[in-house]
């Protein structure tokens, strides 16, 4: 008897190869290297596009603060050429409405927040309640306030205030603040100053910095690395390291960081020149 015969003749069992599997392997293996390539290239693009956003983003931000300031220098809510008057310590400041080095910056200036008067005199103004209802909100006793009219501007030092009175150190002598054009063209406002510079910030990077008025030092721009400013003065070409002088502009230079890149540290220096609008005193 003949026996049945297992299988079917001329095929072969299904399946790959130990060479076609190696080979699939290889293949895939490029593929995947060529997409990771790929994926990273991606990636440090996106990281370099944010960085150079984020430095763009907070080089604006800084330039357009500082200018705010350095442009505000030495002026008040009244004009910007009239004289200044007062004590010793006010005199000195306000001749120093612009000081620092290359470093950092220190601008003195009345608040462009000015507020009417109803009344004044030696040692104390009255203000116009639809000006300012109550002064106690703006103002406490031990601040600098510039009170200015047509002829000149002085600095005076609170030593009181009411809801509607401010009571503070005599102006010089033979100062009558109506005495031009009346009460309606006096002015009282802040007289502040404000200092720009770069200090370490709590995270472990630096950062732009800046204190008003004294206070508590205020992060504006994170990443900052440092920051130079240069002085041009009156009539002259080229910049200097320290006001001196008629200055006329600064040059603000800031040196900003932004994530690795590669292990590659992101930077740009980037400048911006503002001129004053007051003549140094």
């Amino acid at each position: 008897m003949n026996r049945p015969r297992h299988g079917v003749p001329g095929r072969r069992a299904g399946g790959f190869t130990l060479i076609e599997l190696m080979i699939s392997l290889a293949l895939g293996l490029l593929v995947l290297g060529a997409a990771f390539v790929v994926f990273r290239s991606n990636q440090n693009s996106f990281r370099a596009t944010e960085g150079i956003n984020r430095i763009q983003e907070n080089a604006r931000a800084a330039f357009e603060l500082i200018s705010q300031d350095i442009r505000a220098a030495g002026g008040s809510v009244c004009s910007w050429d009239t004289h200044y008057a007062g004590d010793a310590d006010s005199q000195a400041l306000l001749n120093g409405w612009l000081s620092g080095s290359n470093t950092e910056l220190t601008i003195i200036s009345g608040s462009s927040n000015g507020y009417r008067l109803q009344d004044a005199g030696s040692s104390f103004v009255d203000f116009d309640p639809d000006s300012l209802a109550d002064a106690t909100t703006v103002f406490s006793a031990g601040d600098r306030v510039l009170l200015c009219n047509p002829t000149g501007n002085y600095v005076v030092t609170v030593t009181g205030v009411g809801a509607g009175r401010l009571n503070f150190s005599g102006l010089p002598a033979g100062v009558d603040l109506k005495g031009i054009a009346g009460i309606t063209s006096v002015a009282a406002a802040r007289y502040s100053s404000a200092r720009w510079f770069v200090a370490r910030n709590p995270r472990g990077g630096s950062s732009l910095f800046v204190s008003r008025s004294g206070g508590n030092s205020e992060e504006v721009a994170e990443g900052v690395a440092g920051i130079t400013f240069f002085y041009r003065q009156k009539d002259q070409a080229s910049y200097v390291n320290a006001p001196a002088g008629d200055v006329v502009a600064i040059r603000t230079q800031l040196q900003l960081t932004a994530q690795d890149v590669d292990g590659r540290a992101l930077s740009r220096t980037v400048s911006n020149v503002v001129s004053i609008r007051r003549a140094a005193p």
